[in-house]
Formats: structure tokens, C-alpha cells, sequence
């Protein structure tokens, strides 16, 4: 089953001990994107002591990164990691910029900092489920396409229509418990749709 993952860029702040801690959760394609998100924030912030970081992707999880940079080991990256593990997401990035405040907060404290943090941006961040899908691809006639499209999003669907000489070219993408239904529906409306590539569908959970 394929992992959710967040629903957009959000962040969170707190103030502990008198370290301010700032918290960027983040869509990523890839853990390449990682360090440019890292090296912006060192950019942006360039009073901070610390940029810790964590990253999730692949459709199911399986690749993941984080680093401390320079906060004492496991207490930063990791807990920040398992703020996303915990949720259950993948293609996130979450970043926790940390301003020292002279206090320091002890191995317990980081961790409960780092980790508390990190959740608060993620919950921010919203949901978005995911679920394998397939492209129904089909050409219409150019006059009947408006009427195609608007019966098509009036129930509930989005097609992508490329207008060409004479003919539109119909892209719909559909999640494949759906798929019977969305070929029905397109045979109703006089549209022989083929199975195309292999799509990934994105809901709000």
C-alpha cells in the first residue's frame, strides 16, 4: 500500500529554555532534495547554531536520511525522523533551524525538542492519501469536448484536454477501484478510452 504524504509546506516555532526552534516541512521528490533544502535554510538563517534535518521518500518509505549537524548524535535527526515515521508519510522533508539560547537542554530535552517540533510542522502540513491509478487516454471530437468535459467534472472528475486539428485528446486519471466505473462513464458519454500509464492519485485523507 502506498504511503501518504503531506498536503503542503508548513512550518511551526517554539521557544525553549530560550533556544528558539523553527520547524519547515517540505514535499520532496527525492532525498537529493535534501541538501539544497538544508542549504537555503542555512542561507535564510544564517544566525542559527544548528540546521537539523530528515527526509522520507519512495512510494513505500523505503529510503530515508537525517543528520544532526553537530547536535550531540541521535538527538536531533532521529527524533525528527521519527516525527515522520510516526506518521506514516514519505516524499517529506522536515528541516528544525535552532537558534542556542545559552541553556543547554540535555539529551532528553533535544529529543523532546527536535521531535516536538518536527510533529507540530507535519500536523500542520495536512494529508494527503495516495492511491495506485491509471490513465484513461481517448480522442474526442473537437465539438463534443466541451459537453465531455463538463458532464466528466460534473461527476466528480477532472480530465485534461490537448485540442488538436479536428480532435482533443482526453486525459483522465482515475484511482484503479475506480476504473470500471470512469470507463463506464466514458463509454456513456461515447468515449473509447484506453488504459494508458500507471498513475499515482492523491486525495485529502
Amino acid at each position: 500500500m502506498l504511503r501518504p504524504t503531506i498536503a503542503r509546506s508548513a512550518s511551526a516555532e517554539t521557544e525553549i529554555s530560550r533556544s528558539r526552534f523553527l520547524a519547515t516541512a517540505h514535499r520532496i521528490a527525492s532525498l537529493d532534495q535534501l541538501a539544497p533544502l538544508v542549504r537555503d535554510a542555512r542561507r535564510a538563517h544564517s544566525d542559527a547554531r544548528h540546521v537539523c534535518s530528515a527526509g522520507v521518500a519512495g512510494p513505500l518509505g523505503e529510503a530515508s536520511r537525517s543528520n544532526d549537524d553537530g547536535e550531540p548524535s541521535g538527538t536531533a535527526g532521529a527524533p525528527i525522523l521519527s516525527a515522520i515515521a510516526g506518521r506514516g508519510l514519505t516524499d517529506v522533508a522536515v528541516l528544525v533551524v535552532r537558534w542556542f539560547g545559552g541553556v543547554q537542554l540535555g539529551t532528553g530535552g533535544l529529543v523532546r525538542a527536535y521531535g516536538g517540533i518536527a510533529a507540530r510542522a507535519l500536523d500542520a502540513a495536512g494529508r494527503l492519501e495516495r492511491v495506485a491509478g491509471t490513465e484513461l487516454v481517448g480522442e474526442v471530437p473537437v465539438a463534443d469536448a466541451p459537453r465531455i468535459e463538463h458532464a466528466l467534472r460534473a461527476a466528480g472528475r477532472t480530465p485534461e484536454l490537448d485540442y488538436g486539428a479536428g480532435r482533443a485528446r482526453l486525459l483522465l486519471v482515475v484511482d484503479d477501484p475506480g476504473l470500471a466505473e470512469a470507463q463506464a462513464l466514458l463509454a456513456q458519454l461515447g468515449v473509447d478510452a484506453s488504459p494508458g500509464a500507471a498513475r499515482v492519485v492523491e486525495r485529502a485523507a
